[in-house]
Protein backbone atom coordinates (compact mmCIF):
# COMPACT_ATOMS: atom_id res chain seq x y z
CA UNK A 1 0.00 0.00 0.00
CA UNK A 2 2.82 2.04 0.83
CA UNK A 3 4.30 1.92 -2.64
CA UNK A 4 0.85 2.21 -4.32
CA UNK A 5 0.79 5.48 -2.59
CA UNK A 6 3.87 6.63 -3.64
CA UNK A 7 2.86 7.16 -7.17
CA UNK A 8 0.10 10.57 -7.56
CA UNK A 9 -2.44 10.88 -9.75
CA UNK A 10 -3.70 14.33 -11.44
CA UNK A 11 -6.32 14.00 -8.85
CA UNK A 12 -4.39 13.66 -5.80
CA UNK A 13 -1.73 16.35 -7.33
CA UNK A 14 -4.45 18.87 -7.67
CA UNK A 15 -4.66 19.24 -4.03
CA UNK A 16 -1.15 18.99 -3.28
CA UNK A 17 -0.52 22.26 -5.47
CA UNK A 18 -3.57 23.97 -3.80
CA UNK A 19 -1.99 23.34 -0.74
CA UNK A 20 0.74 24.59 -1.91
CA UNK A 21 -0.64 27.82 -2.76
CA UNK A 22 -2.03 28.17 0.64
CA UNK A 23 1.15 28.03 2.24
CA UNK A 24 3.33 30.01 -0.21
CA UNK A 25 0.52 33.26 0.09
CA UNK A 26 0.61 33.24 3.52
CA UNK A 27 4.73 32.82 4.14
CA UNK A 28 4.48 35.94 2.37
CA UNK A 29 2.01 37.78 3.97
CA UNK A 30 4.22 36.87 7.41
CA UNK A 31 7.17 37.89 6.16
CA UNK A 32 5.21 41.45 5.89
CA UNK A 33 4.24 40.87 9.63
CA UNK A 34 7.50 40.03 10.92
CA UNK A 35 8.98 42.49 13.01
CA UNK A 36 12.47 42.94 15.25
CA UNK A 37 11.31 41.81 19.04
CA UNK A 38 8.54 39.27 18.05
CA UNK A 39 8.87 35.58 19.06
CA UNK A 40 9.63 32.42 17.00
CA UNK A 41 6.35 31.22 18.95
CA UNK A 42 4.40 34.00 17.48
CA UNK A 43 5.53 34.15 14.15
CA UNK A 44 4.57 30.25 13.93
CA UNK A 45 0.87 31.32 15.46
CA UNK A 46 0.85 34.15 12.72
CA UNK A 47 1.49 31.70 10.22
CA UNK A 48 -0.88 28.80 10.63
CA UNK A 49 -3.61 31.36 11.54
CA UNK A 50 -3.11 32.81 7.73
CA UNK A 51 -2.92 28.96 6.38
CA UNK A 52 -6.51 28.58 7.83
CA UNK A 53 -7.67 31.74 6.95
CA UNK A 54 -7.00 30.68 3.43
CA UNK A 55 -8.74 27.87 3.74
CA UNK A 56 -6.16 24.86 4.42
CA UNK A 57 -8.04 21.92 6.56
CA UNK A 58 -4.95 22.37 8.91
CA UNK A 59 -0.93 22.52 9.11
CA UNK A 60 0.96 19.24 7.51
CA UNK A 61 2.77 19.51 10.66
CA UNK A 62 3.72 21.87 13.44
CA UNK A 63 5.54 24.65 11.90
CA UNK A 64 9.35 25.36 12.48
CA UNK A 65 10.42 28.63 12.93
CA UNK A 66 14.04 28.54 14.38
CA UNK A 67 15.73 31.64 15.27
CA UNK A 68 19.69 32.43 14.63
CA UNK A 69 21.16 29.43 16.70
CA UNK A 70 17.80 27.73 16.97
CA UNK A 71 18.16 27.39 12.87
CA UNK A 72 21.00 24.88 13.75
CA UNK A 73 18.30 22.81 15.14
CA UNK A 74 16.88 20.62 12.42
CA UNK A 75 13.53 20.06 14.11
CA UNK A 76 13.28 23.28 16.29
CA UNK A 77 10.35 24.04 18.38
CA UNK A 78 9.41 27.77 17.86
CA UNK A 79 9.64 29.42 21.54
CA UNK A 80 10.00 32.73 23.13
CA UNK A 81 13.25 33.67 21.36
CA UNK A 82 13.06 36.68 19.60
CA UNK A 83 13.95 37.59 16.19
CA UNK A 84 16.57 40.48 15.80
CA UNK A 85 17.34 42.93 12.75
CA UNK A 86 20.33 41.09 10.97
CA UNK A 87 19.36 38.25 12.40
CA UNK A 88 18.01 34.68 10.52
CA UNK A 89 14.83 32.63 10.68
CA UNK A 90 14.60 29.33 9.31
CA UNK A 91 10.86 28.29 8.48
CA UNK A 92 9.79 24.86 7.85
CA UNK A 93 6.09 24.62 7.44
CA UNK A 94 3.15 23.20 5.18
CA UNK A 95 -0.60 23.21 4.78
CA UNK A 96 -2.91 20.25 4.22
CA UNK A 97 -5.95 20.66 1.90
CA UNK A 98 -8.29 18.04 0.69
CA UNK A 99 -6.04 15.40 2.64
CA UNK A 100 -3.47 15.92 1.77
CA UNK A 101 0.12 17.79 2.83
CA UNK A 102 2.30 20.25 1.23
CA UNK A 103 6.09 20.75 2.51
CA UNK A 104 8.83 23.71 2.13
CA UNK A 105 11.60 25.57 4.05
CA UNK A 106 13.17 28.79 3.41
CA UNK A 107 15.42 30.71 5.39
CA UNK A 108 14.65 34.50 5.64
CA UNK A 109 17.26 37.51 7.34
CA UNK A 110 15.61 40.89 8.52
CA UNK A 111 17.59 43.37 7.50
CA UNK A 112 20.68 41.90 6.35
CA UNK A 113 21.86 38.24 6.33
CA UNK A 114 25.21 36.93 8.24
CA UNK A 115 28.42 36.36 6.69
CA UNK A 116 28.73 32.76 7.37
CA UNK A 117 24.78 32.44 6.80
CA UNK A 118 25.31 33.41 3.47
CA UNK A 119 28.10 31.24 2.70
CA UNK A 120 25.91 28.09 3.58
CA UNK A 121 22.91 29.46 2.14
CA UNK A 122 24.26 29.56 -0.80
CA UNK A 123 25.66 26.42 -0.89
CA UNK A 124 22.59 25.11 -0.17
CA UNK A 125 21.13 26.38 -2.61
CA UNK A 126 23.41 25.23 -5.08
CA UNK A 127 23.10 21.90 -4.08
CA UNK A 128 19.58 21.51 -4.21
CA UNK A 129 18.97 22.99 -7.71
CA UNK A 130 21.79 20.24 -8.67
CA UNK A 131 19.49 17.41 -7.26
CA UNK A 132 16.65 18.85 -8.66
CA UNK A 133 17.64 18.98 -12.56
CA UNK A 134 19.39 15.29 -11.96
CA UNK A 135 15.70 14.15 -10.96
CA UNK A 136 13.91 12.00 -13.45
CA UNK A 137 12.33 9.00 -14.07
CA UNK A 138 14.78 5.98 -13.54
CA UNK A 139 17.29 7.93 -11.67
CA UNK A 140 18.52 6.10 -8.66
CA UNK A 141 16.79 7.67 -5.23
CA UNK A 142 20.50 7.38 -3.72
CA UNK A 143 21.78 8.77 -6.65
CA UNK A 144 19.86 12.25 -5.57
CA UNK A 145 20.80 12.26 -2.55
CA UNK A 146 24.28 12.08 -3.83
CA UNK A 147 24.39 14.78 -6.35
CA UNK A 148 23.76 17.56 -3.67
CA UNK A 149 25.60 15.61 -0.66
CA UNK A 150 28.46 16.11 -2.70
CA UNK A 151 28.30 19.49 -3.30
CA UNK A 152 27.84 20.14 0.41
CA UNK A 153 30.81 17.88 1.36
CA UNK A 154 33.16 19.68 -1.05
CA UNK A 155 32.28 23.04 0.10
CA UNK A 156 33.76 21.02 3.66
CA UNK A 157 30.53 21.10 5.24
CA UNK A 158 29.35 17.54 4.90
CA UNK A 159 29.34 16.43 8.61
CA UNK A 160 26.88 19.39 9.12
CA UNK A 161 24.40 18.08 6.72
CA UNK A 162 23.20 14.91 8.69
CA UNK A 163 19.44 14.14 6.98
CA UNK A 164 18.28 12.59 3.87
CA UNK A 165 18.22 14.77 0.90
CA UNK A 166 14.01 14.30 0.92
CA UNK A 167 11.06 12.27 1.33
CA UNK A 168 7.78 11.45 -0.45
CA UNK A 169 4.48 13.79 0.68
CA UNK A 170 0.71 12.80 0.33
CA UNK A 171 -1.98 11.74 2.98
CA UNK A 172 0.99 12.13 5.15
CA UNK A 173 4.02 14.33 5.51
CA UNK A 174 6.62 11.52 5.45
CA UNK A 175 5.70 9.27 2.75
CA UNK A 176 7.63 6.96 -0.02
CA UNK A 177 9.98 7.41 -1.34
CA UNK A 178 13.15 8.39 0.12
CA UNK A 179 15.76 10.33 -1.38
CA UNK A 180 18.46 9.17 0.85
CA UNK A 181 22.43 7.57 0.37
CA UNK A 182 20.92 4.02 1.61
CA UNK A 183 17.34 4.22 -0.42
CA UNK A 184 16.74 1.54 -2.88
CA UNK A 185 14.63 1.68 -5.49
CA UNK A 186 14.71 4.74 -8.63
CA UNK A 187 12.11 7.29 -9.47
CA UNK A 188 8.81 6.88 -10.78
CA UNK A 189 6.40 9.69 -13.23
CA UNK A 190 3.91 10.51 -10.19
CA UNK A 191 6.60 10.22 -7.20
CA UNK A 192 6.25 14.01 -5.16
CA UNK A 193 9.35 14.78 -3.25
CA UNK A 194 10.89 17.19 -1.13
CA UNK A 195 14.33 18.13 -1.67
CA UNK A 196 15.90 19.70 1.05
CA UNK A 197 19.52 20.12 1.73
CA UNK A 198 20.73 21.87 4.91
CA UNK A 199 23.85 22.77 6.35
CA UNK A 200 23.67 23.36 10.81
CA UNK A 201 26.38 25.54 12.46
CA UNK A 202 25.86 24.64 16.24
CA UNK A 203 25.96 27.75 18.09
CA UNK A 204 25.88 29.82 14.75
CA UNK A 205 22.80 28.82 12.89
CA UNK A 206 21.61 27.37 10.03
CA UNK A 207 19.97 26.82 7.02
CA UNK A 208 17.60 24.35 4.85
CA UNK A 209 16.20 25.40 1.52
CA UNK A 210 12.61 22.91 0.39
CA UNK A 211 10.45 22.71 -2.66
CA UNK A 212 8.24 19.90 -3.74
CA UNK A 213 8.96 18.12 -7.21
CA UNK A 214 6.72 16.31 -8.98
CA UNK A 215 8.42 13.60 -11.08
CA UNK A 216 6.97 13.11 -14.76
CA UNK A 217 7.88 11.40 -18.44
CA UNK A 218 11.17 11.99 -19.40
CA UNK A 219 9.62 14.00 -22.90
CA UNK A 220 7.62 16.16 -20.02
CA UNK A 221 10.25 19.16 -18.79
CA UNK A 222 13.25 16.90 -18.68
CA UNK A 223 11.75 14.33 -16.26
CA UNK A 224 10.27 16.81 -13.48
CA UNK A 225 8.18 19.81 -12.39
CA UNK A 226 8.87 21.49 -9.63
CA UNK A 227 5.75 22.80 -7.75
CA UNK A 228 6.52 25.52 -5.67
CA UNK A 229 7.57 28.59 -7.01
CA UNK A 230 8.69 30.67 -3.77
CA UNK A 231 11.50 32.92 -4.58
CA UNK A 232 14.67 31.58 -2.88
CA UNK A 233 17.44 33.78 -3.90
CA UNK A 234 19.91 35.71 -1.62
CA UNK A 235 18.10 38.83 -2.38
CA UNK A 236 14.83 37.19 -1.94
CA UNK A 237 15.36 36.10 1.68
CA UNK A 238 16.26 39.74 2.42
CA UNK A 239 13.00 40.54 4.32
Amino acid sequence: MLVQRAVKDKTEVKPILKALDIQQEAFKRTCEYIKPGMTEYQIAAYLEYQMRLLGADGTSFPSIVAADANASLPHAIPGQKKVRKGGIILIDWGAKFGGYCSDLTRVVAIGKMPVKIKEIYQICLDAQMAAIDAIAPGKKLSDIDKVARDIISKAGYGSQFGHSLGHGIGLDIHEQPVLASRAKGVLEPGHIVTVEPGIYLPGVGGVRIEDDVLVTESSSGGGKKVLSDLPKTLESAII
